[in-house]
């Protein structure tokens, strides 16, 4: 099931036109489609990577663990910054290249990771025993 979008995709697109046109400012893009400044770049970014397309309803997108590798190996080697490395491999937005990094931080590889979201990035601790458990009290 698709998500629920605010605003409709031609609201975006005219909101969008008009600050590329300049006959807007970032804060009156905002102010229009009710969002923040950050939301309207983003919605320039993925405008200027996919077109219109970016803003068609769709599902979730599931990504290949060798593009999340490559991207993160991408940024964490300074080819180029978060924004930068979203255009270039198509993800819709920076904060989901940053879960990756994290998952990657953590683990080392995404094959082993099936995250289904919500849940802590934190590795499983060891066992103690019933002595260690009582020295640590």
């Amino acid at each position: 099931m698709p998500r629920k979008q605010k605003l409709g995709v031609e609201e975006k697109i005219k909101i969008i036109r008009d600050y590329l046109k300049g006959q807007i400012s970032i804060s009156e893009a905002a102010r229009r489609g009710k969002v923040s400044g950050e939301t309207v770049n983003q919605w320039i970014r993925n405008y200027e990577a996919d077109g219109v397309d970016a803003f068609l309803s769709r599902k979730n997108h599931v990504y290949r663990p060798e593009l999340k590798r490559q991207a993160v190996e991408d940024y964490l080697s300074g080819i180029g910054s978060l924004a930068d490395i979203c255009r270039k491999y198509h993800i819709g937005n920076r904060a989901q290249l940053r879960d990756w990094i994290k998952v990657y931080n953590a683990h080392g590889d995404f094959n082993s990771v099936k995250h289904s979201g919500g849940g802590s990035y934190m590795k499983q601790g060891r066992e103690t025993t019933q002595e260690e458990r009582i020295q640590i009290v």
